[in-house]
């Protein structure tokens, strides 16, 4: 079968560096490949492009939400390594078929259907890594055996380049949510920093919650030039018109991410993962936007006697070899590499699933309001990120009423008119449904 092997190599290499391959491998149109004669990497090595690096527990999330303490943290490449195995039935089962008469290609293809996996499995892990760094700013690599149960979180994009929903979660709250103005915002942040956006991704589920939204609707009929009102039931527009309608909005191209990846667990059994944090969506300068920094394998330069080398690309090695008592056939892939992100500090996040603080809001001074004993009304103006008809207001007290029109609200109070009332005390909440703002309301004694 060695006549197959560098052969097979060579195909599945050229598969995976193909624009066809599924799922879409982003990491190889976006990386250029750079090579680590020391095998390092750290916070201040690799052209400084490292915000940050801490050592981390290996079950911790990513993006943690609060930064353990950071250190200078770095270390040797990563080794991704993975082996397949064929046992004596399935040898048997492949002499069977040679004594049969099968053909060469189809006995081959048995014998080496365990080198995709290999180099595949490689690929896989790095485009992991890769879409984790670019849709969270960080990713966890585990540091290998001198850091049993924890690995070094490298922190990219500054916490600066982040922002949150305005209003709602796009999904969660679609009927208040505002994607357009939310993806304005990784512009503004650009625009603020004398920067550019040149390229987009979100994730299917995020892209889909936007063309479905109000919001999403009114862009494509604004694109399309058709005239409408705040009560007009407007369609909801088709995949390709509603991409075409948001790049014509902001001038740039937005990707869809949607890899789905099977992990395989301590035991045996696979989950699906999804690398790409489905409510970030992310904006970068251009397409290139880093770098596949890999080394040398020590199993490359001190080859094995009786072991079969094949390399695929510049980095994943392939091997084939057997042992005996019992019979055992194996292939596996190695490789020393590690994606990493440069010029971090122009790519922008966006977190849609979050919202900011004060999306309702009201000046300084207004948040707690003084009556007199005597009836008095007083009107304060809010501040609303969102669409404004989507307000109510009530009072938990009955002595105040209230009512908001636009951004105006006016709070009433009745008369404290009982002899020798206390001072008495209401709250005033002004909602869209989720988010909330709170005046507090004080009405003088009548002593």
């Amino acid at each position: 079968m060695e006549k197959y092997f560098g052969k097979v190599v060579g195909k599945v290499t050229e598969k995976y560096n193909g624009e066809n391959k599924k799922p879409e491998l982003l990491h190889k149109a976006m990386l250029t490949e750079e090579y680590s004669a020391d095998l390092s990497w750290g916070s201040t090595e690799l052209n400084n492009v490292i915000l940050a690096a801490d050592v981390v527990s290996m079950d911790a999330s990513i993006p943690l939400k609060k930064r353990g303490k950071i250190s200078n943290a770095g270390g040797k490449l990563a080794k991704v390594a993975l082996k397949y195995r064929k046992g004596e039935k399935e040898i048997s089962d492949l002499n069977i078929m040679i004594s049969r008469g099968s053909d060469e290609a189809t006995i081959a293809g048995k014998v080496l259907n365990d080198v995709p996996r290999c180099i595949g499995g490689i690929e896989y892990r790095n485009e992991m890594l890769f879409e984790q760094a670019l849709s969270t700013g960080a990713m966890l690599v585990e540091e290998g055996e001198d850091n049993e149960g924890t690995g070094i979180r490298v922190t990219f994009v500054p916490s600066s380049n982040e922002c949150k929903a305005r209003v709602a979660d796009w999904v969660g709250n679609p009927s208040i949510a505002t994607p357009q103005e939310d993806v304005q915002q990784l512009f503004d942040m650009a625009d603020a920093a004398q920067r550019t956006i040149g390229l987009v991704f979100i994730s299917k589920k995020y892209f889909e919650a936007w063309r479905k939204s109000r919001n999403g609707k009114e862009l494509t009929a604004n694109f399309q030039q058709h005239q409408f009102t705040a009560t007009t039931v407007l369609p909801t527009p088709g995949r390709s018109l509603f991409k075409q309608a948001i790049e014509d909005e902001y001038g740039v191209e937005f990707r869809i991410v949607d890899n789905i990846f099977n992990v395989q667990k301590p035991d045996g059994t696979e989950k699906p993962v999804r690398p790409w944090v489905e409510a970030n969506i992310v904006g970068i300068p251009q397409e290139k936007c880093g770098r596949l920094v890999y080394g040398t394998l020590a199993e490359e330069t001190n080859p094995v006697n009786g072991v079969d080398y094949q390399k695929s690309g510049s980095y994943i090695l392939v091997s084939k070899y057997s042992h005996n008592d019992p019979l055992e056939e194996f292939t596996s892939g190695q490789a020393l590499c590690l994606p990493v992100l440069d010029g971090a500090e122009g790519i922008y996040i966006l977190h849609a699933d979050e919202v900011a603080d004060d999306a309702i809001s009201v000046g300084d001074g207004d948040d707690d309001l003084s009556f007199a004993k005597t009836e008095e009304k007083k009107v304060v103006t809010v501040e609303y990120r969102g669409d404004l008809s989507n307000l109510s207001v009530e009072a938990d007290e009955s002595f105040v009423t209230c009512s908001i029109k636009g951004n105006k609200v006016t709070i009433k109070c009745s008369a404290n008119s009982e002899t020798s009332a206390p001072e008495r005390t209401a709250t005033v909440t002004i909602t869209d449904g989720l988010n909330e703002c709170e005046i507090a309301v004080t009405q003088a004694a009548n002593s």
